[in-house]
């Protein structure tokens, strides 16, 4: 009897556990505190297809630059070493040419002397007779006359040298024009051009038309591509003469 008691009692104390249990987990229970189970998260790896290593990419630009920076210093090298000798041979010009100028210059002062003395003393012999004060007035007057034909000797001079100037001009000028198909005898066009003291030219003006726009263009074309022009190196007879003067273009010829 006592067994069965003692069985009956454990089994109710049992069944009080597990419903004493059971009431306390229903109490605890909030929705709110479920578990959410997270979504699929799926990760990816971006990747490109590349033509060409990067850094190989960076080396051959940089070589590249390299390379344009040498054909760009011997480029330059170039055109130095082209400008010095085009200076090079128009100052040798120059000088050749101021050179002979000087010795005809010369010679034809000396000529001058010559004669001049060779007639003050045909004079001095011919007036032996005559008296000290009209021997004085006769070297006077002889004097004052050398001095003339040595001033006028000068003059022409320098206008023979501005000529042969005028002529180097006008000569490359003539090597620059092209005469357009459409000039015609009878067609003229005026220019006036300037220059500084280097023989540089600085502005090439339209003075007359010739009212043929590609016989105007010809001309102040090839005045333009002269660039320089060998010029006198005294400043008084290149302000005369060439600071500023006219070109006339006719299809048959030219004159400055």
């Amino acid at each position: 009897m006592s067994s069965t008691v003692s069985y009956i009692v454990s089994v109710i104390l049992a069944v009080c556990f597990h419903a004493a249990v059971v009431g306390l987990l229903l109490m605890n229970w909030d929705d709110n505190e479920l578990i959410r189970v997270p979504s699929d998260q799926r990760f990816y790896i971006e990747a490109t297809v590349v033509d060409e290593n990067p850094y190989k990419a960076i080396k051959r630009k940089e070589e590249a630059k390299k390379a344009e920076k040498r054909r760009i210093a011997r480029r330059d090298a170039a055109e130095k070493k082209t400008r010095l000798n085009r200076e090079a041979i128009e100052k040798a010009k120059r000088l050749d040419l101021e050179k002979q100028l000087a010795g005809q210059r010369e010679k034809e002062e000396q000529d001058a002397i010559s004669r001049a003395e060779a007639d003050r003393r045909k004079i001095m012999d011919q007036q032996t007779a005559q008296s000290e004060t009209e021997r004085l007035e006769m070297e006077e007057s002889l004097a004052l006359s050398i001095r003339e034909e040595q001033d006028f000797r000068r003059a022409v001079t320098d206008d023979e040298k501005a000529l042969a100037y005028v002529s180097q001009i006008q000569r490359e000028i003539v090597q620059n024009w092209s005469r357009p198909p459409s000039a015609r005898n009878g067609m003229e066009v005026l220019l006036r051009v300037f220059l500084v003291p280097t023989g540089e030219v600085i502005d090439v003006v339209l003075e007359i038309s010739s009212g043929n726009d590609s016989f105007d263009r010809s001309a102040v074309l090839a005045v333009r591509k002269a660039e320089r022009f060998q010029v006198p190196g005294q400043s008084r007879q290149f302000e005369r003469n060439f600071r500023e003067f006219t070109v006339l273009f006719r299809p048959e010829d030219l004159r400055l």
